[in-house]
């Protein structure tokens, strides 16, 4: 890895505090936050990732996110670094302000869906596969210097995260709670009571630990920020297949569709080929230990590698930090292991010519749902609604209903990073559909009354239709938009059953 990369990536990791301090989580540790850049990969036009040029000192300190002195990797060069890490990139500490609604326009109801905070790997046994591997080639004396230094900070941190697979981090915890005090800040109408009645919101979450702790967790920051609120919420198994539509208990899933998404899915094979054409091994091997070929007696060496990868994208997410394991990849390496998740999310969550599409269309019960009840809401007083789920689940909507930077049809899955971009699709990752209606019939509106803008991460969405103003856009053509691509999906799922 260049010296100039390896210090943007770190840069990209560094501690920092989101505010001023930070925060204690749910489970009662320190949550320490670490900075992140926004926006979307960093390819061009041609799909090469490409790192930003120095800055001047006459530029520093006019990026509208963040102050950047001279010297410092801008927001640009952060992104492509982190880029590579997919979804497990960290949620950005910043955002940008909401756009202004229309004059004499208020908020009347929110529609949300959000992605469960950081959390340790899922995977069993990453963890342990990848201290083996070390523990290893540290006894037969098979560690380069580089190999020694990240096997003793891996094996002192393993404490931290040994046996949480799959929970939510203190990190995770304190972006929930981050990103509610936001939404309370941006639509405080949304959150105060009216004749005497506290604001009403309704949580739903899938029911793994992960994403019930995010929902406790935003709760927990709407009533930090809005503490009259009355908060309503549920992990019930019925609410599952609608929360999470590739989950067995959405009625439309079959078989194949779990199969599709699990590790025997029948394409595959061919994405562990094209792995192999993909990686480097021997480059990386290189960089840990004496001898690249040593792996080979010890583990799958490209296997190795993909594992060696994922644990230390998960642990930018713990309170141990990523150990300094990925200073074992170069820059070529990092953007080839980059392309491997686009390649899984594209072919299991989006309109692939090269398979049924399915995944992408089982979306359509999260859409249906969201339009369903925001008139349901507005007229019962269900000022917002949270959903709790996760990254597939978002990707597969945003694919659906053909949002931008989603709706790419393209043959070859090796190819879908230049299209398909994993890392807009962060750790805490939330759409929010905010309706408006005219302060004159806010208390009871009309359909063709509302307004919708849509924000994927708190950034504004374009839509298909055109806009009243800026990035909002009439409800009713929000759901004439819709509708066909919903009977598209129903037509779909039905016929491939």
């Amino acid at each position: 890895m260049t010296r100039r990369l390896l210090s943007i990536l770190t840069a990209a990791l560094v501690l920092c505090s989101c505010g001023s301090n930070a925060g204690e989580g749910v489970s009662g540790e320190t949550v320490v936050a670490r900075d992140h850049v926004n926006g979307r990969g960093p390819q061009d036009a041609t799909g090469r990732v490409e790192l930003a040029p120095e800055r001047t000192e006459a530029d520093c300190g006019r990026d509208e996110r963040s102050e950047v002195s001279p010297g410092t990797p801008s927001p640009a060069e952060k992104a492509a670094a982190a880029w590579c890490l997919g979804t497990s990139r960290l949620y950005p500490e910043t955002v940008p302000a909401v756009p202004k609604a229309p004059r004499g326009y208020v908020p009347v109801q929110l529609s949300h869906y959000g992605r469960h905070g950081s959390r340790y790997i899922t995977g069993k046994g990453q963890y342990e596969e990848v201290a083996r591997v070390l523990d290893k080639a540290a006894a037969d004396g098979m560690l380069t210097p580089l190999g020694e230094e990240i096997h003793a900070r891996y094996i002192e941190a393993m404490p931290v995260f040994i046996g949480r697979n799959g929970e939510l981090t203190p990190l995770g915890a304190k972006q929930q709670q981050a990103i509610a005090r936001r939404m309370v800040g941006n639509f405080p109408r949304l959150f105060k009571g009216r004749k005497r009645a506290p604001a009403r919101v309704e949580a739903h979450s899938t029911n793994l630990e992960r994403t019930m702790l995010s929902m406790l967790n935003f709760e927990v920051g709407l009533l930090q920020a809005a503490p009259s609120t009355q908060v309503i919420s549920d992990a019930a198994r019925i609410e599952m297949g609608i929360i999470h539509q590739h989950f067995p208990e959405n009625p439309k899933v079959t078989p194949a569709d779990l199969q599709w998404k699990g590790l025997d899915a029948p394409w595959r094979p061919d994405f562990d080929r094209w792995c192999e054409t993909v990686l480097n091994w021997r480059e990386f091997c290189g960089s840990l230990f004496k001898d690249a070929d040593y792996i080979c007696s010890l583990s799958d060496p490209v296997l190795f590698e993909r594992t060696y990868f994922i644990v230390a994208q998960s642990l930018i997410s713990s309170p141990a930090g990523e150990c300094g394991m990925l200073g074992a990849f170069s820059e070529n390496e990092l953007h080839s292991l980059g392309k491997l998740e686009n390649y899984t999310f594209y072919v299991e969550k989006s309109r692939w010519p090269g398979g049924n599409r399915r995944g992408c269309f089982l979306s359509e019960v999260v859409l249906g749902d969201i339009i369903d009840k925001v008139p349901q809401d507005i007229a019962d007083g269900t000022r917002v609604r949270l959903r709790f789920g996760h990254d597939g689940c978002i990707m597969a909507l945003l694919a659906m209903m053909k949002m931008e930077g989603w709706d790419a049809e393209i043959d070859d899955p090796g190819e879908a990073w230049k299209v398909w971009d994993a890392s807009r699709i962060p750790m805490a990752c939330n759409l929010q559909f905010v309706i408006f209606a005219p302060r004159s019939k806010a208390s009871s509106p009309a359909a063709e009354d509302l307004l919708v803008m849509m924000m994927l991460n708190e950034e504004p969405l374009t839509l298909n239709i055109p806009a009243v103003k800026d990035y909002y856009y009439r409800w009713t053509d929000f759901v004439a938009y819709c509708n066909p691509l919903l009977e598209e999906a129903r037509a779909a799922l039905a016929e491939n059953r």
